[in-house]
């Protein structure tokens, strides 16, 4: 049977190793150890020390351990990795190093009044081979918390930096789901369809490992995109910036609309300049050479007079149609008529300008009476627009130049086209050459005479009849300009 003294042994062991299990830092195995060696031996002192021979532990607390009064011992069992004891003055001193595996993590000192049994010290080198397997450990699992902890602390870092920024942020990843958002994107990123534009383009940017950008328009707001790829691990990822630039693009818009009216101004202040210097010229011409202008000379510059008269009144009054526009005061007078004839009127108008220009102007309609509810005037002054734009910008060299106007009856609608073989607009203004102040070629600005307000009447004038208009047209080809009406509305 064992002896009283094993059974201590034992059941100090067993108390030992429930302190191990519940200890949560090498500070408290630390503490565990010292209670457990006072229960083993009867000592005078006991200290811990670390591998550079400061004491981290002692018992008493207030016992005054110097150290290196033991310096060649302690350096002979750090080095051979031995438990020894040792006759220091009136005292035994024990060394029993901390060791795990080949690695020295301290040492423990205890001062004694008599040597140790052999019981007690082989329990001894046991507490203390255990605790410096689990303060190894701990201290190891103490390093993986704070790493986890600092990289915790960075990741909440670097997203309190990111909910800062006044951008959106989403990262999207290779199966196209998004694993970050800031906040930014959160409080802001439910505009419709701006989350799958941006998975879009971080769908791309995944697939090319090229930066990708993007714009998207919703209910008046505009919004860039920039994704970047981000190699993770194995995979890729898209770090997608989404911008809200609808003050910048107000801006430029108003920057350009600021530039365009003084475009406007110069180009309006050359236009009725011309007209008003023929004028000028030939009234003073008349009056000073009255005596000796023969008739015929008399008629031609009268008539030259006139007809810059007219071009005079033509531009001022598309000034006016213009500013009521703005304004909301223009109104129409609307009868019913037989549209055929209010567009055969206008072809006939421009004959001669076409004639002198060497354009062919054709005209052609499926039936001779459509009858329309419009305001006559106003539809003649669209469609004088439109077929005076096709003589205008016609190509100079070309040898057979035209101008076809065609009408066309639907079922609730009339549709009258404007077709030319002339210069053609880009497809990207298409939109853009109803805006006002616009001209598609700023160099023809002085060559072709014209305000820049022509289609942006005209556009106004068919919407308020219920209509619209619209251009097909290929550049170098020619256009077609489109204008349906319904056959009947509102007075």
């Amino acid at each position: 049977m064992p002896n009283s003294s094993e059974n201590k042994i034992v059941t100090l062991f067993s108390g030992f190793i429930m302190e191990l299990n519940n200890a949560e830092s090498a500070d408290e195995i630390l503490d565990a150890l010292l209670r457990i060696i006072r229960k083993v031996v009867n000592f005078k002192w006991i200290a811990i020390i670390d591998e550079n021979k400061s004491v981290v532990k002692k018992y008493p607390k207030d016992f005054d351990v110097d150290v290196s009064k033991f310096d060649e011992l302690v350096e002979w069992a750090f080095s051979n990795k031995a438990h020894s004891f040792y006759p220091v003055g009136e005292e035994i001193v024990g060394l029993l190093p901390m060791i795990k595996g080949d690695h020295v993590l301290g040492m423990i000192l205890v001062g004694l009044e008599e040597e140790p049994k052999v019981e007690e010290i082989d329990a001894m080198r046991v507490f203390s081979f255990l605790s410096a397997t689990v303060a190894e450990n701990v201290r190891l699992l103490e390093e993986v918390v704070t790493k986890n902890r600092l990289i915790e602390e960075t990741m909440n870092y670097l997203h309190s930096i990111l909910d800062t920024f006044p951008e959106m942020v989403i990262v999207v990843s290779e199966e196209g789901e998004i694993v970050y958002m800031n906040r930014r994107f959160v409080e802001e990123g439910d505009v419709e369809g701006l989350k799958d534009k941006a998975l879009e383009v971080a769908k791309q940017v995944i697939e090319t490992k090229v930066r990708g950008v993007g714009e998207y328009e919703s209910n008046g707001q505009f919004f860039s995109i920039v994704a970047e790829p981000l190699k993770y691990r194995n995979t890729y990822q898209a770090v997608t910036t989404i911008m809200n630039v609808t003050s910048t693009k107000e801006l430029e818009r108003l920057k350009k609309l600021d530039r365009m009216k003084t475009e406007f101004v110069a180009n309006i202040s050359h236009e009725l300049r011309t007209p008003l210097a023929a004028i000028k010229a030939y009234s003073e011409t008349i009056l000073d050479s009255l005596d000796m202008l023969d008739p015929e000379t008399l008629k031609d510059f009268m008539d030259t007079i006139h007809k810059q008269s007219i071009h005079l009144e033509n531009l001022l009054n598309e000034l006016l149609d213009f500013s009521r526009l703005e304004q909301k005061t223009l109104k129409l007078e609307k009868e019913e008529v037989n549209i055929v004839d209010v567009v055969r009127d206008a072809v006939e108008s421009l004959k001669e300008k076409a004639e002198n220009n060497g354009v062919r102007l054709e005209f052609e309609a499926e039936e001779e009476e459509i009858k329309a509810f419009i305001d006559p005037k106003r539809i003649r002054q669209v469609l004088i627009n439109l077929i005076d734009n096709g003589i205008k910008f016609s190509k100079r060299d070309a040898k057979d130049k035209f101008v076809k106007v065609r009408v066309e009856k639907k079922e609730d609608s009339v549709l009258i086209s404007v077709e030319d073989n002339g210069l053609g607009i880009p497809k990207d203004k298409f939109d853009k050459i109803f805006d006002k102040f616009y001209r598609v070629d700023q160099s023809l600005t002085y060559e072709i005479s014209g305000t820049g307000l022509g289609l942006t009447v005209a556009k106004e004038i068919v919407e308020l009849h219920g209509g619209k208009i619209w251009v097909e047209s290929e550049e170098g080809v020619g256009s077609t300009f489109f204008v349906e009406l319904p056959l009947k509305g509102e007075d």
